[in-house]
């Protein structure tokens, strides 16, 4: 016979469920107290519904509801659709909802149905969701997704929808040098580039504004400053600008187009030149850039934006004879580049 069982303070009953493959499973059911004597008595109650637990339906008990017990199916685009009105008055960022919205609405339902139980959620539909994603897209954005998908599962544990959330072994993700853009290979892109989207390349590999920045930080005088509820790592950025800069950044608001366009007019420019790049690697460049002419890893990082020196320290990890050849003009004008190595960090 089934027993309370105590799990993170709360009472809980282990109940045998028929798979659709005919296996046996099981599944945990709330008994929504602290109290082993209340626990008790609530347990044969459960009892009472053991055929209809054991043939997949899911009883929704007075004691969790605050009305009567009622029988029903917790599907997953149910709870997505709860879970994402919750998180929305979370004050979280919308880029982060963002993030949310497409890993499960785009993703997850994809993989697994609109109707599955994710009351029954295992680590096998976790593998299988994982397997889903072709293998053209990148593991940074595997994870990403996996990561949104796994605070999803924490607020259903925290929602008593289910009672632990399945592990999944952690995706490596090996470690790469970042990719930035060479002066031939911008000269490349710049063919295939209008003169004002030419601007907007050398704005973003000029001050390494991230693709977003330019439209959410406000300009105060010659810096672009985003405030830390808009930022990525929710401190303060101030980014100095140019003149010519600033005068980019308001002609690319008042024209009105997303980021994504941008991003998009981009990656075409690339293709249309032979270069495998994207948007980000704007940033990429700058950071590099930023290294040669400061030699300083602590500088470079606050140009960036980083929280933490270590997250910058992988973009002077480069050959100098490499930096030499692809940024000679910067070179020239520094007349002195230096390993990292030599800096007092290696």
């Amino acid at each position: 016979m089934p027993k309370p069982t105590k799990l993170r303070n709360r009472y809980y009953v282990r109940m045998p469920v028929t798979a659709s493959d005919g296996r046996t499973k099981y599944t945990w059911i709330t008994l929504g107290t602290d109290n082993l004597a209340i626990a008790q008595e609530r347990l044969l109650e459960v009892l009472t519904f053991a055929e209809l637990i054991k043939s997949g339906k899911t009883v929704d008990f007075w004691w969790r509801s605050g009305g009567q017990n009622a029988i029903n199916t917790i599907t997953l685009d149910d709870m997505i659709e709860k879970y994402l009105k919750w998180a929305s008055k979370q004050h979280l960022k919308h880029s982060t909802l963002e993030v949310y919205k497409t890993a499960l609405e785009k993703h997850l339902i994809k993989a697994l149905g609109k109707k599955f139980r994710i009351e029954k959620v295992s680590r096998k539909d976790l593998e299988k969701f994982r397997q889903y994603f072709s293998t053209d897209l990148s593991l940074h954005t595997v994870k990403k997704n996996e990561r949104a998908v796994h605070t999803f599962l924490n607020w259903l544990k925290d929602e008593d929808v289910i009672a632990s959330v399945p592990k999944l072994r952690p995706l490596r993700i090996p470690r790469q040098q970042p990719k930035y853009i060479s002066e031939s290979e911008m000269k490349l892109i710049n063919k295939h580039s209008t003169v004002f989207m030419q601007k907007v390349w050398a704005m973003a590999a000029g001050c390494g504004a991230r693709l977003s920045e330019p439209f959410l930080g406000e300009i105060k005088g010659s810096f672009l400053v985003i405030q830390g509820e808009e930022a990525k790592n929710g401190m303060i950025r101030e980014i100095p600008l140019t003149p010519e800069y600033i005068e980019t950044i308001k002609e690319m608001r008042r024209l009105g187009w997303t980021p994504k366009h941008y991003s998009r007019t981009f990656w075409k420019a690339c293709n249309d030149a032979g270069v495998q790049a994207k948007y980000h690697d704007l940033r990429s460049t700058f950071a590099v850039k930023s290294w040669i002419s400061t030699k300083d890893i602590y500088l470079t990082a606050k140009l960036m934006g980083h929280a933490n020196v270590t997250t910058t320290q992988i973009y002077s990890q480069f050959h100098l004879s490499r930096l030499k050849e692809d940024f000679p003009s910067l070179v020239n004008e520094t007349n002195r580049i230096i390993p990292f190595r030599n800096s007092g960090l290696g």
